[in-house]
């Protein structure tokens, strides 16, 4: 009887070690845990950064619920990278950094707004070259590119990037 049970449990235990290995990135807020994973055309999770991957189907997660999918269908392009939460006064700012997979270097940002509601996505604030540099007050984000010429830099308040 004992060796009956074996292989099974033996399977729903390597099946669920599996299933906590799928998520992609993920950042912890104080209203729950943003996530991004990606899958290719099969609806196979992408491991790596997915720029070997012509399709790929991307998907932004509050608490594992669905917050905005995308398919992306670029080659070279790597998946969007969760960079850092900010603390505001009625919500976290989560900034994710997108690579464009030029050679150029080029990338954009975006943030998701996460409250005790739900989370959305900001627009896109595009040609960002170089590491993101921060700075804050109160709940106005600014992120500078210096590489960027002229310098770039992108402000975040209310959900929206000027």
């Amino acid at each position: 009887m004992t060796k009956r049970l074996f292989a099974p449990v033996a399977a729903l235990l390597l099946v669920l070690v599996a299933s906590t290995v799928v998520l992609a990135q993920d950042l912890d807020t104080r209203y729950g845990k943003i996530s991004i994973v990606a899958y290719d055309r099969n609806g196979n999770l992408i491991m790596d950064d997915g720029t070997k991957t012509n399709y790929k189907r991307i998907q932004y997660l509050l608490n594992d619920k669905l917050i905005h999918e995308e398919v992306d269908e670029s080659v070279a392009k790597p998946v969007p990278e969760l960079v850092r939460v900010f603390q505001q006064s009625q919500s976290d700012a989560v900034l994710v950094l997108t690579d464009t997979g030029e050679t150029t270097g080029t990338g954009a940002i975006r943030f998701i707004d996460v409250t005790d509601a739900g989370a959305k996505l900001s627009n896109v604030f595009a040609d960002c070259k170089g590491e993101p540099r921060y700075s804050r007050k109160g709940d106005v984000i600014r992120v500078f590119f210096k590489e960027a010429k002229p310098l770039k830099v992108a402000t975040y308040s209310n959900g929206y990037i000027r």
